[in-house]
């Protein structure tokens, strides 16, 4: 029983994110382990360069356009890629946008802007009517992928700022935009996996408070989560004054830094399970071996 795991590219694990989701995967697979699989690992620029080895199931940190293609050719073929690649590209921010437009549930609402529009634009005629309308200011974000720099996430106060950020954003080659206004309140990371008891988040501010009414927030987050097609997920939202939470990001498997152990624990369980019911569903002829896999894991 095989698994392989694909560490994330360098250039979308920016600073000490590198070195912590390597942390996670690593931990992750040392569960997988534990549970009777065999863990081969890729890095992500690795994926393409040879034929893939004879696998049961992938397990993917993937964010790059390239490799994500690659898997979704695979996913196609009938293998299981955990998190799906149309999921994880479902997380850059333009694809977010598209996917979740008419359906916000919990999450700020956002506009979506080709950046060549830069030198006309005015952020009074654009949001004048949308429900963006009336913020003292916006935060305007790269729309093709995650943010790999601070540049890439931008807070304008001015038609003058906004058309000069979308302006080096076309610059640079980057051909849409996502705004959304700036909240007031706390700002709360989280994390979790779906199916599972795990859920974590604190404070951004003060990673020692923990908002405890934040966890009533899980199911309306996860119907998001699910519509985008994730399992396992983080990102950032904003308590209100008035208590009310928006979700304003969502990412594809983060590092768990703060949660590892017990973040690495429930993923490699989530993993295990969901890849014995997809072989049971798929190859009928192979439930002892996954019968076998389930025992040795007692």
């Amino acid at each position: 029983m095989k698994l392989l795991t694909v560490r994330r590219a360098s250039q979308f694990s920016p600073g000490r994110h590198q070195e912590n989701d390597r942390a996670i995967l690593e931990g992750t697979a040392a569960v997988l382990r534990r549970r009777g699989w065999t863990v081969l690992t890729l890095a992500e620029d690795e994926l393409t360069r040879a034929p893939l080895p004879r696998i049961d199931a992938i397990v993917s940190m993937c964010q790059g356009p390239e490799a994500n293609a690659f898997l979704a050719r695979e996913a196609q073929r009938g293998t299981l890629v955990i998190n799906h690649p149309e999921a994880v590209q479902n997380c850059y921010r333009a694809r977010l946008h598209r996917a979740l437009r008419g359906h916000w549930g919990v999450f700020a609402p956002t506009v979506l802007l080709p950046t060549q529009v830069a030198r006309s634009l005015s952020i009074t005629r654009l949001l004048g009517k949308s429900e963006l309308a009336g913020a003292a200011s916006y935060w305007v974000k790269r729309g093709d992928v995650h943010a790999t720099g601070p540049a890439d996430v931008v807070r304008v106060r001015s038609d003058a700022e906004l058309r000069a950020v979308l302006a080096g954003f076309a610059a640079r080659g980057i051909p849409e935009a996502v705004v959304g206004r700036h909240l007031e309140g706390e700002v709360v990371k989280f994390y979790g996996v779906v199916d599972s008891p795990f859920f974590r988040y604190y404070g951004e501010r003060d990673a020692k408070i923990v908002p405890l009414a934040f966890g009533a927030a899980r199911a309306q987050i996860e119907m998001v989560v699910r519509r985008v097609g994730l399992e396992i997920y983080g990102g950032d939202a904003v308590i209100g004054h008035n208590g009310e939470v928006r979700l304003i990001d969502l990412n594809d498997w983060p590092s768990f830094a703060s949660f590892r152990a017990e973040a690495a624990e429930a993923i490699g369980q989530h993993i295990h399970g969901r890849v014995c019911e997809y072989l049971k569903d798929l190859q009928p002829e192979r439930r002892f071996d996954v019968a076998q896999t389930d025992r040795g894991s007692v």
